[in-house]
């Protein structure tokens, strides 16, 4: 597979990434042609410090492409780093990173839709395969455990505490709002999926506007 370069001038320095697209990622990050780091890891977000050359965030796919590299001065915060702030290095032209770059801003709402159906499919697979699991385990004849005789135990008397007499409100949670509750666990992932898609459409326009305006200016 072909590695992917991102690069962007930042303050006057040229950030270079060279992103392995292999199983074990190997990222090299190099400022002004200078090697700051070389790393090979197999985590899909790989976060590197440099105390005079600021943060670098590579993230990749769930099948291993690298989709974004985003750097961050020293100073940044947790909350820039978690994937909201910073300052996206450029794919290299007609790259993979590239073309799915230009995707997200073209067509936002399928991309989002995508990444929705995502959420969906973490909620229904498992279901379904703990459906085929449980279907499996009924149709093979399990032999019989021999039963344990326990020892009946002796009753314990427990005092008799008096409880005050509250009367409780006559009040009941509505039809829509005890539905949310009682399904959270399957709605939640689907909502968190459908917000943070909204979230990489902004940061990336964002990110796109600020390039053009960089652009403009040199």
């Amino acid at each position: 597979m072909v590695d992917q370069v991102f690069e962007q001038l930042v303050d006057g320095r040229l950030h270079r990434v060279v992103a392995g697209a292999a199983m074990r990622h190997h990222i090299v990050w190099s400022v002004d042609g200078e090697v700051v780091a070389d790393r090979r890891t197999l985590d899909d977000t790989v976060r590197i410090k440099d105390d005079t050359h600021g943060h670098l965030v590579v993230r990749y796919s769930a099948l291993g492409k690298p989709r974004r590299a985003t750097w961050h001065p020293a100073d940044a915060d947790a909350g820039s780093l978690t994937g909201l702030g910073g300052t996206d290095l450029t794919p290299a032209p007609g790259s993979p990173a590239e073309s799915y770059e230009r995707r997200v801003l073209e067509h936002p709402r399928r991309y989002a839709a995508i990444q929705t159906l995502g959420g969906v499919a973490k909620v229904v697979v498992p279901l379904l395969i703990a459906g085929l699991l449980a279907q499996i385990a009924f149709r093979i004849p399990w032999p019989d455990l021999p039963s344990i005789p326990f020892p009946d135990l002796p009753s314990i008397p427990l005092p008799s505490i008096p409880l005050p007499d509250w009367e409780l409100p006559d009040w009941t949670l509505p039809g829509w709002l005890r539905w949310i509750l009682q399904h959270a666990k399957y709605v939640v992932p689907i909502v968190v999926a459908f917000v943070l898609a909204q979230a990489e459409i902004k940061r990336r326009r964002d990110q796109d506007a600020k390039r053009r305006d960089g652009d403009e200016e040199s």
